[in-house]
Parts: C-alpha cells; structure tokens; sequence
C-alpha cells in the first residue's frame, strides 16, 4: 500500500497519517525480530515455510517480551522513514480510493 499522492482531502491526509503510523509500528516490529536472525538477509526458503518461520519469530518475541527479556535496540530506528510516493497503476488507486472513502 503506498500514500496518496498529493492528498488534496482530509480523508486522503487521514489516509496518509494512518499509514505511515502503521507502517513504522511494522518495521519496528521487523527490528525486533531480527534479534532471531531470520530477516538479516535474503530468506532462501519456500514461501510456505517462510510463513511459518515469521509466525515463530512472532511467538518467539512474545515469549521474550512475557519473561521480560532485554530488546536488542541497534537494529530499531525510533524516527520515522521516509517514504517514496507511488503513482502506481489505475487499480491501486482504486483501492486506495475505497479505503480512504470507506474507512477514513
């Protein structure tokens, strides 16, 4: 999902807010899984395994988090990334479009 371009609306800047908030929580979350060494590189593994994998880095992390065990803090930026706009194609903007209108 990328931001709308040149939001001219509230919804379409309600839309780009809720975004990019999201899209930080994700990569901080990306950060800290990566105290597991699966996202350190390239994942050379079937796609249907690598489901299962991230699925046990985010137990794994639960685990961790519960027993109150130290978070490796390098690999997590607090500041939010910059993100490059996408036109994209027609159907992404028309997807775009029916969430901005139907949930913002």
């Amino acid at each position: 999902m990328t931001l709308s371009f040149d939001p001219t609306t509230a919804k379409e800047r309600a839309f780009n807010r809720s975004l990019r908030k999201r899209r930080v929580l994700i990569e901080q979350v990306f950060g800290r899984w990566k105290r597991f060494h699966l996202l350190h590189s390239e994942i050379r593994i079937k796609p249907e395994k690598v489901c299962l994998l991230i699925g046990a880095c985010a137990i794994l992390q639960n685990i961790a988090i519960m027993f109150n065990e130290p978070e490796e803090d390098e690999d997590i930026d607090p500041q939010e990334p910059e993100f490059e706009l996408h036109v994209g194609h027609d159907t992404g903007r028309q997807i775009r479009a029916h969430i901005t209108n139907n949930l913002f």
